[in-house]
């Protein structure tokens, strides 16, 4: 006995990949998470994809490039691969695109996360090369044929999530966050 057809299971899967993003998937921009953008000097970018991104048309070379310029248009300074690792915050930006593609119809995920060198405050001894310190994700579903426009849409509008952040944090009135947030 068949209990679903091949769409209803596709629809069934694409649905729970969905529901499966926590609830505050819109992202960690709050005072405290936005003050761990402060002094880092810039950031290194890095983007990735999945497999089903790629054969649906995500190049991760052309990501990047939409990534890297939506930053320099909001003044936010890129650092070469080099420059990043001699700073101490480590900072790099990572941008992933993650896909869902079935019979034309695609359900798809992008994350931005902020990596930096991080240190344990109850023991200052203990430091991690890596560790997030702000994010912020989006994600749709549609076409095929509209995915790379959706795709370049929703890493634009993440991106200048995380610019705005950047930027308020790195202004000159920019203070730590305070006991009322």
């Amino acid at each position: 006995m068949k209990l679903f057809n091949k769409s209803t299971l596709i629809a069934f899967l694409i649905a729970l990949f969905l529901s499966s993003v926590p609830a505050n998937a819109e992202g960690q921009d709050s005072a405290w998470n936005n003050y761990t953008l402060e002094g880092i000097g810039g950031v290194f970018v890095r983007t990735s994809t999945n497999a089903a991104c790629e054969l649906a048309g995500i190049n991760t070379n052309e990501t990047q490039a939409v990534v890297e310029r939506a930053l320099l248009e909001s003044e936010v300074e890129l650092l070469t691969e080099q420059e990043m690792l001699r700073n101490p915050a480590l900072p790099e930006l990572r941008v992933s695109s993650q896909c869902l593609v079935d019979q034309g119809t695609v359900a798809y995920f992008i994350s931005v996360r902020m990596h930096q060198s991080i240190q344990m405050t109850r023991d200052s001894q203990i430091s991690l090369p890596e560790g997030v310190t702000w994010y912020s994700t989006g994600m749709g579903i549609g076409s095929a044929e509209d995915l790379q426009a959706n795709i370049v849409e929703t890493v634009q509008a993440e991106i200048e999530s995380f610019s705005a952040a950047y930027l308020e944090a790195n202004s000159d009135e920019a203070e730590g966050p305070s006991n009322n947030n």
